[in-house]
């Protein structure tokens, strides 16, 4: 059973999605859930995508949390986190990959697994175990790697 209960929010197939933000919206997949306002998801499974203006697109247990995120495709990626009451990792990006976190704001992590991009503006571009922590900080792959 599908839900559509924010104004405006509509679903289009899938089973088990939620569209609960205002203007939101669920594509397809499988227990995913549109909570922020102008959020999306797009196929996959157990998505959840809080931020406004945010979107999950495929991929499984994949969170969008921050506003104006993204994550697209892979397992159990975090894009933004939640800092007390308020959001953190603001225009955050997660494009695939598994267990990957960008927590700073404009940070972004291009696959890999177990990376954490949590520095301002930082990046890393795959590997594993990476960790962009500083402002403007990269990681080019590789394995352990810090920046």
């Amino acid at each position: 059973l599908n839900t559509a209960n924010g104004n405006y929010s509509s679903i289009s197939g899938g089973s088990n999605n939620q569209a609960i933000g205002a203007v939101s919206y669920c594509s397809g997949g499988n227990k995913n859930e549109a909570l922020g306002s102008f959020s999306s998801t797009i196929g996959g499974d157990s998505n959840i995508v809080s931020g406004e203006f945010s979107s999950a697109i495929g991929g499984q247990m994949n969170e969008a949390i921050g506003d104006y995120t993204s994550v697209t495709g892979g397992k159990n990626n975090h894009a933004g986190a939640y800092n007390n009451t308020d959001t953190i990792g603001k225009y955050s990006s997660v494009s695939g990959g598994e267990n990957n976190l960008a927590t700073g704001n404009s940070s972004s992590v291009s696959g890999g697994e177990y990376n954490i991009a949590s520095g301002d503006y930082s990046s890393i571009t795959g590997g594993n175990m990476g960790a962009a922590s500083g402002k403007d900080s990269s990681v080019s792959g590789g394995s352990g790697n810090v920046a």
